[in-house]
């Protein structure tokens, strides 16, 4: 079954795109058949810098409902990613309950998995929980702890809700790796792919090597979730 992964987070900050271009580039190395799309207009990360993806903006303009449909064209053939901006929820569900899409992608062999990427916060977690209970399980979600905005997680671990809507719909919970910002900053910087910021000299050994510790990890979390195809060999890196 084809799968549309959705990243989200409904709310801005949180490293949507960071963790929308890792997985893009998860899925490169292991030469899936893939489409990248970016549905941010004001912050379109994931467009300049994967130059092969795609745009596809949603809006509950009924005059713009037609737009995103290409995304639900290219899950037919290939694993598709793509990178949310801040508070699309009503607009995507707005897609998803007037187009059929559940419906459709039972006939089509089209499942959607939300990829919801949190920092950690209250209002963060409150979000997910909306999503949980709007989509009912109809959505299979995957709650990513971004390490990268948040080091304490205490507040996640010690809410009862989000506790009690993880297990209810047996959500997956990652751990996704921080890079030092440093590095982090330099990349979007230069706009680098992964795959050329493994290997850009300018960075040296050493912190080609953190970039390539960081993906592994990254790698490691993504097919915890037995989520996403893992069924063809990995690239190997250039020295």
């Amino acid at each position: 079954m084809a799968i549309i992964n959705l990243i989200d987070g409904e709310k801005g900050g949180v490293g949507k795109s960071w963790v929308a271009r890792t997985m893009l580039q998860y899925l490169k190395d292991r030469a899936i058949p893939l489409a990248g799309i970016e549905a941010d207009r004001s912050n379109p990360t994931v467009l300049n810098i994967y130059k092969d993806s795609k745009a596809a903006f949603f809006s509950e303009n009924e005059k713009m409902a037609d737009v995103p449909d290409s995304i639900f064209d290219y899950a037919l053939k290939k694993t598709v990613v793509v990178n949310l901006p801040a508070q699309a929820h009503r607009a995507v569900s707005q897609w998803i309950n007037t187009k059929g899409l559940l419906d459709l992608g039972k006939e089509h062999g089209v499942s959607f998995t939300k990829w919801f990427v949190s920092d950690g916060e209250s209002d963060s977690i409150e979000l997910f929980i909306e999503s949980l209970e709007h989509y009912q399980g109809y959505i299979t979600h995957v709650f990513i702890k971004n390490w990268g905005r948040c080091d304490e997680w205490g507040y996640f671990h010690e809410h009862e809700a989000i506790q009690k809507a993880i297990a209810e719909y047996g959500v997956a919970v990652i751990d996704f790796p921080k890079l030092g910002d440093g590095r982090r900053i330099e990349i979007n910087a230069k706009r680098l792919t992964f795959e050329e910021a493994s290997n850009y000299s300018e960075f040296g050994i050493i912190g080609r090597n953190q970039i390539k510790t960081f993906l592994r990890d990254a790698y490691k979390a993504f097919e915890s979730t037995n989520l996403l195809p893992q069924n063809v060999q990995k690239k190997e890196s250039k020295s």
